[in-house]
């Protein structure tokens, strides 16, 4: 559960006016916030520097509210890490494409750099992996494990 809502409210803002942050329709923010679709990755990264909050604390695999040095999603942080993690487990693209239900096509997009990961893949990931999703996008350097058994 993504806790969207929690920080707006902390910082005392309505939807629209985080709509209005994040250059988006009301109508956008509001479907997010619901849940009943996921903020796309680029969204989530700017939300999340807003507020000066960490992606795996919005994602619920944290309470950690921010890590020190946190910055922006770096695509080829991103590509490089995921393409690691998943060498490291010994598995190719096929078996990611086959656990995650996506085309192999769209991972090695990933890995390369040439498309940057939809948010349901790098939650699907970490959570696979229990890596964090700031240290996958390349927010942070410290590779953290999550702690899976955080309450929202």
């Amino acid at each position: 559960m993504m806790r969207l809502k929690k920080v707006r409210i902390y910082a005392d803002l309505n939807q629209k006016d985080v709509a209005e942050k994040l250059g988006v329709a009301y109508s956008s923010y509001n479907t997010w916030e619901r849940e009943n679709d996921l903020m796309p990755l680029k969204q989530l990264d700017k939300f999340c520097n807003i507020f000066k909050v960490s992606l795996d604390y919005v994602l619920g695999f944290s309470n950690i509210w921010e890590y020190p040095d946190s910055g922006k999603i770096d695509p080829f942080l991103l590509a490089k890490r995921i393409k690691r993690i998943r060498r490291e487990n010994d598995l190719s693209q096929d078996d990611l494409a086959n656990m995650f239900n996506i085309t192999r096509s769209s991972i090695s997009k990933y890995e390369n750099g040439i498309n940057l990961a939809l948010t349901s893949y790098i939650i699907a990931f970490c959570k696979y992996f229990n890596v964090s999703a700031d240290f996958v996008t390349g927010k942070i350097d410290e590779e953290i494990k999550l702690d899976l058994t955080v309450k929202n």
